[in-house]
């Protein structure tokens, strides 16, 4: 007759790593020496015990002994449980109207206004911020639009318009300081319109030196920029000598073909000062008052003409923003007007 018994089998000798010694046998098992926790094994019975468990090696399955019949775990679903909240009737997105003013410049604009949401309210509101184009004075009574927004069922266009650019010389940007540069700031300032060329090959051109246009030396189909330079303008004109005054160079700069630099065509910028001017001319270091005309000289540099008409023809670019004496002495920086 067949008994059974309680017992717990420790098997030291046997563990279940792989060891071809493994009998597979349900029980507590431990590696020896005693090295590790205690650990349960079940395997396929025929005991049928009420409460007892086993894997069922047929289906692969773990099993518990009811007193009647082996049930496999997580063998019956239980009943659905209520409905949860649908997302889309909990929360309400949000496009805000633009019916309030502009608020404060910022450098990072946040779409999202609701920073979140409460699902468990009967409806959450997420509050998106619209967009919206800003418009730009001009002459003080007409607005146009600096950017247009247009869109379709993916895509938000956001097209920026061509605007009239004014520059602002109030609130202290109107001083010598602020305006004009010293010998070592590279490139100089253009306030007003500036234009980035290629230099010809070979050529030389320096900040605050007064350049033309010309065909490259070497790829005769380019047109790139040099210094305006000359021997004597006695019995030269504008017919017969190149006198096309572009604008004055804000970069020091070696022509190879592809080096550029960037040239104020009109405004406010800094010329360098040259003595070295052709004859016909009266030239002074002072210059007498703002608005002295700037007169370029025969290596590109500027120079104040005083106390006489000139009696040849002359390349005029603009004239001097500074006023005093010891100022158009050769190789100075003068404040200036380029046109």
């Amino acid at each position: 007759m067949s008994q059974i018994k309680s017992t717990i089998l420790v098997n030291p000798k046997i563990t279940t790593n792989g060891i071809s010694s493994d009998t597979q046998q349900a029980g507590w098992y431990q590696v020896e020496p005693n090295s590790s926790n205690l650990a349960l094994r079940v395997n396929n019975s025929n005991i049928g015990l009420s409460g007892e468990i086993q894997l069922n090696t047929t289906s692969n399955k773990f099993q518990g002994y009811n007193g009647t019949v082996w049930v496999d775990f997580n063998s019956t679903q239980g009943p659905t449980g209520a409905a949860g909240k649908d997302f889309t009737n909990a929360v309400n997105f949000n496009n805000l109207g633009s019916n309030t003013a502009s608020g404060s410049i910022v450098s990072l604009g946040s779409v999202f206004s609701t920073t979140y949401s409460n699902v468990a309210a009967n409806i959450s509101n997420v509050n998106i911020r619209s967009l919206k184009g800003g418009n730009y004075q001009l002459n003080s009574n007409l607005s146009v639009n600096s950017i247009v927004l247009s869109q379709n069922s993916n895509v938000i266009t956001m097209t920026s318009q061509p605007l009239p650019y004014t520059w602002d010389f109030t609130n202290g940007k109107n001083t010598l300081s602020y305006l004009k540069n010293s010998s070592g700031d590279t490139p100089y300032y253009g306030w007003g319109e500036t234009s980035n060329w290629i230099v010809q090959t070979s050529a030389s051109v320096k900040k605050g030196q007064a350049v033309r246009l010309s065909r490259d030396s070497v790829s005769s189909t380019n047109i790139v920029i040099t210094p305006i330079t000359y021997t004597s303008l006695v019995g030269a004109n504008q017919f017969t000598t190149p006198f096309n005054f572009l604008g004055i160079a804000t970069q020091n700069v070696i022509g190879n073909g592809n080096n550029s630099c960037v040239v104020c065509t009109k405004g406010v910028t800094t010329v360098l000062c040259t003595s070295n001017i052709a004859s016909g001319f009266s030239p002074s270091t002072v210059i007498p008052f703002v608005g002295a005309p700037g007169i370029v000289g025969t290596d590109g540099g500027l120079f104040c003409n005083i106390n006489q008409d000139p009696t040849v023809d002359y390349i005029k670019a603009g004239y001097f923003l500074e006023s005093g004496s010891g100022l158009a002495i050769n190789g100075n920086y003068v404040l200036f007007y380029c046109n």
